[in-house]
């Protein structure tokens, strides 16, 4: 494992960063690269015992913590016991975990979480469900488990077998999985960013859109509104620098997204109430097994949110709360899930769409939902695209530090030429992929069940995190992985193919 690094940015900096100044690794094991570490990692928990923990017991406050025989560099880090919400002891006895008078309450950092993972995942639950049959309530909830789980863990591994507390995702597998590992986490972080900002665009564009032709029977092609629409996100965008201006838009995002799901609800009541629903000779299934890998990836994107988690605890004025608050915040986004997948398949059946306000009927509530929903996307693409942004600016500053330096205009006009180049591609991609259930399921297939459910595994065993659980533990963590890995490879090829004939169609 490579030695810790010494450096830190700045706590809460951004919500997907990069810390442009910790690039570079010292790597004793790049001989033989990131899959010999795994390897040899494997080995070394097979052979390990208990001889290989040291006998002292430190006792700070609650936690147990054991001092093991460090990470391999001959540096001493800890392994922790505490129930298995691990913490974090410095080598001097400081506790890594311990309050943080400056930080935010509990109910704060929940509200946070909700408000970054809430979003358009949820209008693609109903046809998630319509896909594999009511089988998918339970998908939705055994995602809750899923994800909850690579979420706490998450969090141990910037603690775990370290004197300092690693400050991001991307700390965490450059320091578990060496470059490789670092490089694979920042492009799929990267390639998640961008395919957020690009579905935004193109449900922003595609709801506009409609609402024209029905209530102005205007005929205005779909790339118009692509345009428009990221000319409002690159004026967004343009005008930030730091995650700190665009945190607000998340807030109401999420609001936004609570106020759907209210509409769906009720008019999907309302139907049903009044025997509307009759009317439209709808089928329901129990269970549908070809459709459950790429309903799975639709599910996965609904609940990502992995990689602002680190920052967000960071924020905790009591850190050791994290499992409540990811508990918490997860279980109240499951339930809102829950609900309009159970209300848009019971009256829509087989032919609920993806998004669900597709289905909802011509009038005010869905003149509102379609107006709420917009919003939301609208609000939410700056957040991706900033942290995009943020992320190339780091790298180019990285390489060539005079991008950093001269007066605020020309700061100003560096951060524009990129930024500008970023939205141009996006809306380009949004044009020409104008497909947003298939674009959902293809980027929660591809980088969210890697972000999610497979990379937390990895990076926990590289880690030594996996030493000491019980067998049924470890195959909880195994089925995770093999759930996430089967569900981004099948979702990925499914996806792959209905894009495909949407193309022909």
């Amino acid at each position: 494992m490579p030695p810790p690094m010494k450096t830190a940015s700045p706590p809460g900096s951004s919500i997907h960063s990069v810390n442009s100044d910790k690039v570079g690794i010292e790597n004793d094991g790049a001989s033989y690269g990131f899959f010999g570490r795994l390897v040899e990692g494997f080995m070394s928990r097979l052979r390990a015992g208990p001889d290989d923990l040291v006998e002292t017991m430190v006792t700070v406050g609650p936690v147990e913590v054991t001092e093991g025989r460090g990470n391999g560099n001959g540096e001493k880090g800890a392994q922790f016991d505490d129930g298995g919400e691990s913490g974090g002891v410095h080598s001097e006895g400081m506790d890594l975990r311990g309050e943080r008078p400056n930080g935010v309450s509990s109910f704060k950092a929940m509200a946070s979480l909700v408000c970054v993972i809430a979003g358009t995942g949820t209008l693609g639950m109903p046809h998630a469900v319509s896909e594999t049959g009511w089988l998918g309530i339970i998908l939705i909830v055994l995602a809750l488990f899923m994800s909850t789980t690579t979420g706490i863990m998450l969090i141990k591994c910037l603690y775990i077998n370290s004197d300092h507390r690693r400050h991001s995702y991307e700390d965490i597998a450059r320091e578990s999985c060496g470059l490789v590992g670092y490089y694979l986490a920042i492009v799929t972080v990267a390639i998640n960013l961008f395919g957020c900002a690009v579905l935004y665009v193109i449900l922003a564009s595609s709801l506009i859109q409609e609402m024209a032709q029905e209530y102005s029977h205007t005929t205005i092609t779909l790339y118009i509104y692509v345009i428009i629409c990221t000319g409002f996100v690159l004026l967004c965008l343009v005008s930030t620098k730091s995650m700190k201006e665009v945190a607000i838009l998340s807030i109401i995002g999420a609001s936004a997204t609570i106020g759907v799901v209210i509409i769906v609800i009720g008019d999907s009541a309302h139907m049903r109430i009044t025997h509307a629903v009759e009317t439209l000779g709808v089928n329901h299934k129990v269970i549908h097994w070809a459709n459950i890998p790429s309903s799975l990836a639709t599910i996965a994107f609904a609940y990502s949110g992995n990689v602002v988690y680190p920052h967000v605890e960071h924020t905790m004025r009591y850190p050791k709360q994290w499992p409540k608050v990811v508990w918490s915040a997860l279980t109240l986004c499951c339930f809102l899930y829950v609900s309009v997948a159970v209300a848009g398949y019971t009256v829509f059946g087989d032919t609920t769409k993806s998004p669900i306000l597709g289905n909802i009927p011509e009038g005010a509530w869905s003149i509102i939902s379609n107006t709420l929903m917009v919003i939301h996307v609208l609000l939410a693409a700056p957040i991706m695209l900033t942290s995009l942004s943020i992320m190339v600016e780091s790298f180019i500053t990285k390489k060539w530090p005079s991008f950093a330096e001269g007066s605020t205009l020309a700061q100003f006009a560096k951060r524009a030429i990129d930024r500008i180049l970023i939205a141009v591609l996006t809306a380009f991609v949004a044009a020409v992929i104008p497909y947003f259930g298939d674009m959902m399921d293809l980027l929660g297939a591809l980088t969210t069940c890697l972000l999610v459910f497979i990379f937390p595994i990895l990076f926990y065993f590289m880690l030594g995190g996996m030493k000491g659980n019980r067998w049924w533990t470890l195959l909880w963590y195994l089925f995770i992985l093999i759930v996430g890995i089967v569900a981004m490879i099948m979702g990925t090829i499914d996806s792959i193919k209905s894009l495909i004939d949407d193309f022909q169609s």
